[in-house]
């Protein structure tokens, strides 16, 4: 039948037809379950980045709201000293306060590096959502931003912020702190985990078509070989060989069955030899 379908399969030994097949339902499913792996750990890696960027955005808030209380936001000096304190955060790759308009028209325009100046800065600045981006390089994650808004609230971590924001009105944006985490972890980790799962993958794959082959190879293939080899010596008058069926499945049954055709061909050419000699 299958060669009928596929001519190409008839000069295939069965051994090929039935190992190939198996071999392939393994490899399949192994290769599907480590892409799920190596995109799930990436996921997994992305979030836990996301979420320490979150909590050090949210502490740099807080900084700056302690900064407000005791005065010393408004000395340039004392913020760029803070920024430099974030910017040692290990994995770290940039850190930027963002100064809404509101503060600018309340207090003055800020540092240089206080101004938005991306498209991003301004998605900070236009929603009370936390806004991440993933900045790919090579078509592999190089870096992760995170922008934390300062939305003015009426209790913000125990402060009013109308207290000295005059001008804002509860929900507005005051402005807002932007991360970049670089991802290299997480693509040196993703090369250790595709290299793990290589090896286990190529190991578990030998070993099963070892499996399969000495399964298929002493189940069947002997077997048969066997029935072969007699047939041959039975094609040249040999009758006295007969193969042993103690299995009770097919190939058990296709044992019993040659030997009672092979018994049959004995007495029939015992009886054909002894008809020539009454001659």
């Amino acid at each position: 039948m299958s060669s009928g379908i596929f001519p190409f399969l008839k000069d295939v030994s069965i051994k090929t037809k039935i190992i190939v097949p198996l071999v392939l339902l393994v490899i399949i499913p192994i290769a599907l379950i480590a892409y799920n792996s190596y995109n799930l750990q990436r996921e997994l890696t992305i979030s836990l980045t996301k979420h320490d960027a979150l909590v050090t955005a949210k502490t740099a808030l807080s900084s700056l709201n302690a900064m407000m209380l005791n005065g010393t936001i408004m000395k340039k000096t004392d913020r760029k000293q803070l920024f430099s304190i974030y910017k040692k955060i290990r994995g770290v790759k940039g850190f930027k306060v963002i100064r809404g308009s509101i503060v600018n028209s309340e207090f003055g325009k800020g540092l240089k590096e206080e101004e938005p100046n991306s498209s991003f800065d301004n998605k900070i600045l236009n929603s009370d959502k936390t806004q991440t981006k993933i900045i790919y390089k090579n078509g592999a994650p190089s870096a992760l931003m995170v922008g934390v808004p300062f939305v003015a609230k009426t209790n913000s971590r125990g402060i009013n912020c109308m207290t000295c924001h005059v001008k804002a009105s509860p929900g507005d944006i005051l402005g807002g702190i932007k991360l970049t985490y670089s991802l290299r972890q997480l693509r040196n980790s993703q090369n250790v985990f595709t290299e793990n799962t290589l090896i286990i993958a190529i190991i578990s794959i030998v070993a099963i078509i070892l499996f399969l082959y000495f399964i298929i190879n002493s189940a069947i293939i002997k077997p048969i070989a066997k029935m072969s080899r007699l047939a041959d010596k039975i094609s040249k008058g040999n009758f006295e060989e007969e193969i042993a069926h103690p299995r009770n499945d097919e190939i058990g049954s296709l044992a019993k069955s040659f030997n009672l055709m092979e018994i049959s061909l004995k007495k029939a050419m015992e009886l054909l030899s002894h008809g020539k000699n009454k001659k």
